[in-house]
């Protein structure tokens, strides 16, 4: 039997206005950012729903915020359909929304947590100092070749492999502008420069990820009662030990969110439900599932539109 897969984006598919349309349709939505509410000490709800972007770019709005309307669309669904995961998974921020998923993270803890991590990684690198540009058309060992190449402009890493053919290089603004220019001048490809300034996943951030462990240590993990696949390794946490240092760890290390896609449906994920706002993990499945052979059902659900085409 063909097994069910929730993923939850991360970081850069924020809107304002996100999840509007369920706040009046179904009163566990609103439950959600109440809880988020009283742990933040401000009215999120009234930013996200009333908020500009701008507004959810501040640093200690934008991973809970994106937290909350995730968890608070999955309360959702589960509630109103029945539906559940065999796995689940999410890119950087949203394998928070994973953990809270498979009880291993209070949601009320899981809010602040992100609130810190946001903060932390904006104040990790100063600002104007690092960059992240995803590379559109070639594969990791294909880009891994061209970063060797790049000396004396600082530190340029691969901070993401999201499928086949996107990955994402971050580091110091110098040496991301240098690897960029090689690349798109040795083969044709798509590179973009995202709007942040903290180079994530980088060993850039390894110093950060200290301060971000002692704040992750005030709080407990219980034990999973879902498959959590790992940013980090790409695999199932294999009990709530692992949970913490692998956390720690996100904040330095590659996010493998190709083979963590490969994992799932190698062990017989066919169906994919993006919960949250924007469609971007979508394609990156439909990628991977695409160069594996494979036909898997993928579906989104960010709006009443989306809930109620559901497919169970």
């Amino acid at each position: 039997m063909a097994k069910t897969a929730f993923i939850f984006p991360g970081q850069g598919s924020q809107y304002a206005g996100m999840g509007r349309d369920f706040v009046g349709n179904f009163p566990v939505f609103s439950r959600v950012f109440e809880e988020a509410s009283d742990r933040l000490d401000f009215d999120l709800l009234e930013v996200v729903m009333n908020g500009t972007n701008e507004d959810l770019m501040r640093t200690e709005v934008t991973q809970p915020a994106l937290l909350t309307v995730s968890a608070a669309i999955f309360k959702v669904i589960t509630q109103d359909t029945g539906l559940s995961a065999d796995f689940a998974a999410g890119l950087s921020l949203g394998e928070y929304t994973a953990l809270v998923y498979a009880g291993a993270l209070n949601f009320a803890d899981a809010v602040i947590i992100a609130k810190e991590r946001g903060r932390i990684m904006q104040e990790a690198v100063p600002e104007g100092v690092g960059a992240m540009a995803p590379i559109v058309g070639l594969g990791y060992d294909e880009v891994s070749e061209f970063l060797k190449e790049i000396k004396g402009s600082g530190v340029v890493e691969i901070s993401n492999f999201n499928s086949p053919s996107q990955v994402v290089v971050s580091g110091n603004v110098e040496a991301v502008q240098a690897a960029v220019d090689l690349i798109k001048k040795s083969c044709r490809v798509r590179a973009v420069f995202l709007p942040v300034s903290a180079p994530f996943h980088t060993s850039l951030l390894r110093g950060a990820s200290v301060e971000f462990e002692k704040i992750l240590n005030d709080y407990s993990v219980s034990e999973l009662n879902k498959t959590v696949v790992s940013n980090v390794t790409a695999r199932p946490y294999a009990d709530s030990s692992e949970i913490k240092p692998a956390l720690v760890k996100q904040f330095y290390s590659t996010v493998l969110w190709k083979p963590s896609v490969e994992f799932m449906i190698e062990n017989g994920v066919r169906n994919f439900v993006e919960i949250g706002p924007g469609t971007s993990l979508s394609g990156l499945v439909r990628k991977t599932a695409a160069a594996l052979g494979a036909e898997v059902k993928i579906q989104n659900v960010e709006n009443m539109e989306t809930f109620k085409n559901l497919e169970l």
